[in-house]
């Protein structure tokens, strides 16, 4: 006679779970749209607060308060040349996410 055993299957995690904490966390800051437009304006080139105002047409402090959370998830970084500061995504490749999520609500 043969006896059925169940053999519990142990699924490796593809990252540790403090990782899956933390991209949570700049999913948070990256799910707002003038945040990803920045990270996307910034990819094409470096940018001063001013050339964001005009492009995106919002007011300073409310570019001053996206760039400030872009900079603490470490996505943006910032120079400064005088009075001026020019900000640069750290690795164009976040915004990647925006070009797939794109093209699969076109269903491409």
């Amino acid at each position: 006679m043969k006896v059925a055993v169940k053999t519990e299957k142990i699924i490796k995690q593809p990252l540790p779970r403090t990782a899956y904490r933390k991209d949570a966390e700049i999913y948070k800051i990256l799910a707002n749209s003038k945040r990803l437009e920045i990270l996307n304006l910034l990819r094409e080139q470096e940018m001063s607060v001013e050339e964001l105002i005009k492009t995106l047409g919002i007011s300073k402090t409310n570019v001053s308060q996206h760039l400030a959370l872009l900079r603490y998830a470490h996505l943006v970084t910032v120079r400064r040349e005088g009075l001026k500061g020019y900000y640069n995504i750290i690795d164009p490749r976040i915004v990647e996410s925006c070009r797939i999520i794109h093209e699969l609500a076109i269903g491409k």
